[in-house]
C-alpha cells in the first residue's frame, strides 16, 4: 500500500482472533483492536493498494461489520466517541471494498436494542437508506453532534457521487436545539462551500453560533488600539500556497506605513514572514489565546487572509480581537456571521448586480481583481507529451469535483470523436483519512478508466512539470480556479473557464479577460462543452490559441503588483471611517477609487 507517510506495518489483525475475542466476551480488547486498525487508516492514506493489503482490508471490513451488527455486541460507552469519530474513515474503507456502503448492516441494526453508538458509527453520507436525524439528536445531543460533523466530512471524496451530494444537502439543512457542531469545524465550514453555493450560508451560521458559545467562556481579549498597528493570522502563509501567492504583495506594500504583526502557528511550518515587523510563534490555538501579544494587544486592525481554511481561523474570526476586522478571499467566501466587519474583494470580479448578497460582511471593492498573483516559483522546461491523445489538464482538487459537474464532463466525453486524457490534479486534497481511493473509484466509474489519469500528493514542481505536457486546461464548476488558472497561463496553456455569479467562479474568467482571451470564457454547460469540443477537434485553432497565450504579457496583467496600493488605500479608508460606517448600517459595497 503506497501511503502518504513513511510505510508503517499494518496493525495485527486476523478474523479468527477477533471472532475468538467476540465469542469469549472479551469486548474491551476487541474494541481496542478495532480502534487500532481504524486509527492506522485514519493517519495513513493509500494512493494505491497491493493485492496483499487489499486482502487485509477486506478481512478487516467484513469481520468488523459482522461483529458490529451482532445483537449481543454492545461497545462500552467509553468507546462511543472513538467509534463515532471514525465514522468518516469507516465510510471510506467500506467504499474501497466490495461492500461499497453499510446499507445492509444499518438495516440489521435498525430494530436492535442498544444500537445507538453502532448506528452513528456506520451511518454516513454514502448510505442510500435514511434514519430520523431528530431521533438521533433527541437521544444524545453531544454524540449526535460529533456524528453530524463526521458525516459532513464526506465532501472530500464523496461529492463526485449523487448519493453523497443529495445526502449532504439534507444534512446541512437539518436543525435541532441539541446540535452543537464543534468537532472538526473546518470540515463543516470549508467543505460546505463546495456543495452547491447555497448550503455554506446555512452551515456557517450554525458553526459560528456554536463557536461563539464556547469562546464566550474563554479569557477576555483586552484591546487598546494604537494607530497603524495591524495583526495578521494565517495558517497558509507559505510561498507555494494560493493564499500567500494572492495576498503577500498587499502586506509587502503596507510594510512602510503600518506596523505588521504575524501570529505563526507551528514552529516547523515554512511561513514566509519577511514582510512583518513582529512574529510570534505558537504551537496551539490555546497558546495563541493566552499569548500576551494577543490577549493584551494594541491592534487597530486584525486581518485574516484565509479565514475558514483552518479551525483556528474560524475560532479567532468569531472573536473581537481588534475594533476593525477584515478578510480577503483566501478562501473565497463569506464567513456568514463571524466577527468580521469587511470583506475586501475586487470590483472587476464581483457581479455588478448586488454583489453584497453573497456576503454577511460589508463588501469593500478594490480596483481590479482583489488579488495580486505572485509569479509561480517554477521554470518551464519545454516538456512535451509522449502520446497522440489530447491531454486536458484538470487542476480541480477532489472537493471541486461534484456530481453535477461530472455529468457535464461525461456529456463532453460522449460527444468527442477524438481520444482525450483528463489529467486530474488533486493536490493534497484527497490525501487524508483514506479519501483518495474512494474518490478515484467513483470518478473512474463515471468517466471511464481509459479517459482519466489522477495525480495526488505531488510537489509543486512535479505538478507543473506534468502540466507542461497538456494541450488544454479546463476549469471546474461551480467552484472554479484562481491560482490554477495562473499556473496554466504561465505555462502557455489555454484555459477554458465556466463563469458563474460568485468570486470563486469569476476570478478565472477575469484573468482571461486581462490577457485578451475572452473567447475562452463560457457561461453555461452547453457553451463550456462546445468550446472544449471545438479545441479538441481543431488542432489549428488550438495552436493559434496557444500562440496568443504565449504572446500575452502576464507581467503587466496577472502578475502586476501596481494595484497592491489599493489594498493599503482601503485600509486607510476603513481606519478613517469605521465608526461612521458602523453607524450608518448600509450594505452597499464600498468602492475604492482608482
Amino acid at each position: 500500500m503506497t501511503m502518504q507517510q513513511q510505510p508503517v506495518a499494518l496493525p495485527p489483525f486476523t478474523p479468527a482472533n477477533a471472532l475468538r475475542m467476540y465469542l469469549d466476551k472479551q469486548i474491551d480488547p476487541l474494541c481496542q483492536n478495532f480502534l487500532n486498525v481504524l486509527n492506522y487508516f485514519s493517519q495513513r492514506t493509500a494512493f494505491n493498494i497491493s493485492a496483499q493489503d487489499m486482502h487485509y482490508l477486506n478481512e478487516f471490513v467484513k469481520t468488523f461489520l459482522y461483529i458490529f451488527t451482532q445483537t449481543d455486541f454492545v461497545p462500552p460507552d467509553k468507546y462511543a466517541p472513538a467509534f463515532v469519530g471514525f465514522n468518516h474513515v469507516i465510510s471510506n474503507l467500506v467504499a474501497i471494498t466490495s461492500f461499497k456502503n453499510t446499507d445492509a448492516q444499518l438495516e440489521m441494526l435498525r430494530n436492535q436494542q442498544f444500537n445507538y453508538t453502532r448506528v452513528l458509527t456506520l451511518y454516513s453520507a454514502r448510505n442510500t437508506i435514511l434514519f430520523d436525524a431528530k431521533t438521533l439528536f433527541d437521544l444524545n445531543g453531544q454524540l449526535a453532534s460529533l456524528w453530524y460533523c463526521m458525516y459532513a466530512s464526506s465532501y472530500y471524496s464523496g461529492l463526485v457521487t449523487k448519493t453523497v451530494s443529495d445526502n449532504l444537502k439534507r444534512h446541512y439543512a437539518f436543525e435541532h436545539p441539541n446540535l452543537l457542531p464543534l468537532a472538526d469545524i473546518q470540515e463543516l465550514y470549508f467543505g460546505s462551500t463546495y456543495l452547491d453555493g447555497v448550503s455554506d450560508r446555512i452551515i456557517k451560521q450554525k458553526v459560528n453560533a456554536a463557536v461563539k458559545t464556547t469562546t464566550a467562556k474563554m479569557p477576555p481579549i483586552h484591546n487598546k488600539p494604537q494607530p497603524g498597528k495591524i495583526g495578521v493570522f494565517s495558517t497558509m502563509w507559505t510561498p507555494n500556497h494560493s493564499v500567500f501567492r494572492n495576498y503577500s504583495a498587499f502586506l509587502t506594500q503596507m510594510r512602510n506605513r503600518y506596523d505588521l504583526t504575524f501570529f505563526k502557528l507551528g514552529k516547523n511550518v515554512p511561513h514566509d514572514t519577511s514582510m512583518f515587523h513582529h512574529v510570534h510563534t505558537v504551537e496551539s490555538l490555546n497558546e495563541l489565546m493566552n499569548h500576551t501579544a494577543f490577549r493584551e494587544n494594541q491592534f487597530q486592525v486584525f486581518y485574516y487572509p484565509d479565514v475558514g481554511m483552518s479551525g483556528e481561523s474560524i475560532v479567532l474570526g468569531n472573536r473581537r480581537v481588534a475594533p476593525i476586522q477584515i478578510c480577503s478571499p483566501g478562501h473565497s467566501v463569506s464567513t456568514y456571521g463571524a466577527e468580521i466587519d469587511y470583506f475586501i474583494s475586487g470590483v472587476d470580479v464581483e457581479t455588478t448586480n448586488n454583489p453584497e448578497q453573497n456576503y454577511s460582511e460589508r463588501l469593500v471593492l478594490l480596483p481590479g481583481m482583489g488579488v495580486i498573483h505572485n509569479k509561480p516559483l517554477y521554470t518551464p522546461t519545454g516538456k512535451k507529451k509522449q502520446t497522440e491523445d489530447i491531454i486536458i489538464n484538470c487542476s480541480w482538487f477532489a472537493q471541486k469535483v461534484n456530481y453535477s459537474f461530472v455529468q457535464s464532463i461525461r456529456k463532453l466525453l460522449d460527444g468527442l470523436k477524438r481520444k482525450v486524457k483528463l489529467r486530474v490534479f488533486l493536490g493534497h486534497s484527497s490525501g487524508r483519512k483514506n479519501d483518495h481511493l474512494p474518490f478515484v473509484l467513483a470518478l473512474i466509474s463515471q468517466l471511464g478508466q481509459e479517459n482519466v489519469q489522477v495525480y495526488a500528493g505531488l510537489g509543486y514542481g512535479d505538478y507543473m512539470g506534468i502540466m507542461e505536457e497538456g494541450d488544454l486546461s479546463i476549469e471546474s464548476f461551480h467552484f472554479g480556479g484562481c491560482n490554477t488558472v495562473s499556473d496554466s497561463l504561465y505555462l502557455g496553456i489555454p484555459m477554458i473557464t465556466w463563469e458563474g455569479n460568485k468570486w470563486y467562479n469569476r476570478i478565472g474568467s477575469q484573468m482571461l479577460r486581462l490577457t485578451d482571451l475572452h473567447d475562452c470564457i463560457t457561461t453555461n454547460e452547453a457553451d463550456y462543452i462546445a468550446k472544449i469540443t471545438e479545441l479538441v477537434h481543431d488542432d489549428e485553432k488550438r495552436q493559434k490559441l496557444r500562440e496568443r497565450v504565449a504572446k500575452a504579457d502576464l507581467n503587466k496583467t496577472i502578475y502586476n503588483e501596481d494595484e497592491a496600493k489599493y489594498f493599503e488605500a482601503a485600509v486607510d479608508y476603513l481606519v478613517a471611517n469605521h465608526e461612521k460606517l458602523q453607524a450608518d448600517g448600509k450594505r452597499d459595497p464600498i468602492v475604492i477609487p482608482r
